[in-house]
């Protein structure tokens, strides 16, 4: 064994040799890659730093070629500014050049009115491309020292008649580079477009670059890395960016062998240590294999009496691997009662969080009761005034309650998607089918949207065939289907779009195609516009709002008819198109049909009626509604105050709140109808409680009719007409 483990150690030396080796090789041209990586990187910030210089002089002249001065002609009150703002910024001089190529003047030579202007390349290039140029450094008349021009157009009876040119010198691009934080070595260059260099980080003169940058640079594009002497000649990891505007080159030189050496003297200390510890290795193998041999031996009589069934002993065993493997034998069996106890815990834990999910859904359930009572509460009076203003005749306020109409149905219809969307996830929606043409539900609902005032044309394409076809439907979900689809495609249409509606038979179903050429969808939209609370995205101001019900519940409703529905849009900007299919049923004989009942004929029989709400607005402007329609009334704002009215008040109608203080609806109804003389009282509940569960306890609790807030004015009247004489 000692001699086995010996030649493993050997064995595995080499591997593991060649292995470090090609390791530090791959890690000597990762760290190249990465100094070139870094050495673009710093060129892009240089050059984004010349860059942003180049533009802020741009702006200055744009800024000061939109003086009043020279657009009124006045060229001496010009230069004197143009004078004032080349010595605020450090330039050698502002010049005003015409389109022959002459100075018009120069802020630091007077005389030099009437002479050619200088590198008069990029002159032509401003006037030909009516944009601001950045010229060549060259030395002149005007600029002995080292300058480069950054000129703008100027335009004069709507054309470019004019040159504004600024005169820069280099040591400004050198000031610029020199404020880099470089490390030690690094060499940082800026060339012209004509390759003349510019500034250099270090031994500062203009000149141009060395051979091998000249050729990095030529081998073309705006950007390149790799390896260049200096003009020192010292090897560098070079990368240049060419900058957009001005097509200056920066360059950006990193010392390759400060590097490599730092690397390679890492590399070789790794190796020494992995040989040593290798070394080491098979000299402790030689030593300890001798410790080996006993523990075995132990083992192999722990599995002989293992296979005979015999109990296992602990073994004393001082190498820990060993003594791992001996444990691990009289672990086992408490290993596997552990188990068990584990999977009755986690079994109990998943009972108590399910049970917490169900009391969560509960509370939830009970939250979106009382937030539909309470949303709907202030919603009644709103509702009843609004009547009340129209029949009034305030038409000075006809436009501004038009509006508040609107909003106010809008919030109802908001308020119904919520506790819809909750019956929904707890499967207590209830539908009641029957056959239905499909000719008619179409063309109300259409007609309702129509009626609504929204400035779209919604057309209608049936085919005979698919009119005159019936589904088994609820008529009221189905037509709030078609409404949703309706509403959602007017809302993301703009004003004085189209909205058309299509009806076709395809086999035993009958599809319907509502089409609009508004916001349209992206293929991600529509994958996730029947979601649940799923919106597209808005502007801020929110002008479509709503609340991502919609759509999920135009699912769940089509779903509980075995139909389905769909969305497709052609993207963004090209109207989409959601399609409902729904299964034909036969067309059933006529005196199967349900009979719908016809409307009830208004009273002209004035009624004595207790209307009852601790929401005084809502009580007094229901009480004003039934009023101004010649119905005596009497309002009570607690319990206690409706029990004693009935004493001197022979009501023929009782209007009841249900959420009432101290003694709620339910209770007071019972009152009611336990006193002989009520006997006859027809009692209606009005409540922000619309749930089929209040509408059950209402009947239960003496109840002859069900509203929930709020009620249309014409229903609560209609309700009050219909009562016993």
């Amino acid at each position: 064994m000692r001699w086995r483990l010996l030649m493993l150690c050997v064995a595995g030396l080499l591997p593991l040799l060649v292995a470090a080796a090609a390791t530090v090789a791959y890690v000597v041209q990762e760290r190249d890659r990465a100094m070139a990586r870094n050495a673009l990187v710093l060129a892009r910030s240089v050059g984004a730093s010349v860059q942003a210089e180049l533009d802020a002089a741009i702006a200055a002249l744009e800024a000061l070629g939109d003086a009043e001065s020279l657009s009124a002609g006045r060229l001496a009150a010009f230069r004197d500014h143009a004078g004032t703002v080349a010595q605020k910024r450090h330039w050698r001089t502002i010049t005003l050049i015409d389109a022959s190529g002459r100075l018009l003047f120069s802020t630091d030579d007077p005389g030099a009115a009437g002479q050619m202007a200088w590198e008069r390349a990029s002159v032509d290039e401003t006037l030909a491309r009516h944009a601001p140029t950045v010229g060549v450094v060259v030395r002149g008349k005007l600029t002995p020292a080292p300058a480069f021009p950054i000129r703008i157009p100027v335009t004069g009876a709507g054309a470019v008649s004019q040159v504004l040119s600024a005169v820069v010198g280099t040591d400004e691009v050198l000031e610029l580079v020199q404020r880099q934080r470089l490390s030690a070595g690094y060499v940082v260059a800026v060339f012209d477009a004509a390759g003349t260099r510019i500034a250099r980080s270090t031994d500062h003169a203009t000149g141009h670059a060395s051979p091998s940058l000249q050729a990095l640079i030529d081998a073309g594009g705006d950007e390149g890395a790799g390896l260049t002497r200096t003009l020192e000649g010292q090897v560098v990891h070079t990368a240049f960016h060419r900058i957009p505007l001005s097509r200056w080159v920066v360059a950006v030189g990193v010392p390759a062998s400060e590097a490599r050496n730092v690397l390679l003297a890492t590399a070789a200390t790794a190796l020494a240590g992995l040989l040593g510890s290798l070394l080491l290795a098979a000299g402790l193998a030689w030593v300890f294999a001798r410790r080996v041999s006993r523990p075995i031996d132990e083992l192999k009589r722990a599995a002989q009496a293992l296979g005979r069934g015999e109990r296992v002993q602990a073994l004393r065993i001082d190498i820990e691997e060993l003594r791992d493997v001996g444990d691990a034998l009289t672990r086992a069996a408490s290993d596997r009662e552990q188990a068990g106890a584990e999977r009755e815990e986690l079994l109990a834990r998943a009972v108590e969080a399910l049970k917490q999910a169900e009391d969560a859904a509960r509370s939830k359930d009970e939250f979106l009761a009382v937030l539909g009572h309470e949303l709907r509460n202030p919603l009644a009076p709103i509702a009843s005034a609004l009547r009340l203003m129209a029949v009034k005749g305030d038409g000075a306020t006809a436009a501004e309650r038009r509006i508040v109409e609107r909003q106010l149905a809008h919030m109802t219809r908001l308020v119904d998607d919520l506790l819809d969307v909750s019956r929904i996830t707890r499967r207590q929606l209830r539908i009641h089918k029957a056959p239905m043409q499909v000719g008619p539900w179409i063309e109300q609902a259409v007609q309702a949207v129509r009626g609504s005032g929204d400035a779209r044309h919604v057309d209608v394409d049936l085919s005979p065939e698919a009119a005159e076809s019936w589904i088994d439907g609820d008529e009221v979900r189905l037509a709030q289907v078609l409404s949703n689809l309706l509403g959602n495609a007017v809302k993301f249409t703009a004003a004085g779009g189209r909205v058309t509606v299509r009806a076709r038979r395809e086999g035993a179903d009958v599809v319907v195609d509502v089409e609009d050429d508004g916001v349209g969808l992206d293929p991600e939209q529509a994958g996730k516009v029947f979601d649940l609370f799923y919106q597209a995205p808005q502007a801020l101001d929110r002008a479509r709002g709503g609340l991502g019900l919609g759509l999920p519940i135009v699912r769940s409703l089509v779903e509980m008819h075995a139909g389905m529905v769909a969305a497709a849009s052609d993207g963004p900007g090209k109207g989409s198109r959601f399609t409902v299919r729904l299964p034909c049923v036969e067309a059933p004989a006529r005196e199967a049909l349900p009979e719908k009942p016809a409307p009830a004929a208004a009273s002209a029989v004035a009624r004595r009626v207790l209307v009852v709400d601790d929401n005084q607005d809502a009580a007094d402007t229901a009480a004003a509604l039934l009023e101004i329609s010649g119905h005596r009334v009497r309002v009570a704002y607690t319990p206690q105050q409706a029990l004693d009215a009935l004493d001197g008040f022979d009501a023929e109608v009782a209007v009841l709140d249900i959420g009432l203080p101290g003694m709620d609806g339910y209770e007071l109804a019972r009152a009611i109808r336990r006193r002989p003389s009520c006997a006859r009282i027809r009692l209606v509940a009005l409540t922000g409680y619309g749930q089929d569960s209040d509408v059950g306890r209402a009947r239960d609790a003496g109840f002859d009719a069900h509203l929930t807030k709020p009620v249309a004015p014409d229903v609560l009247l209609q309700v009050v007409d219909a009562s016993q004489g």
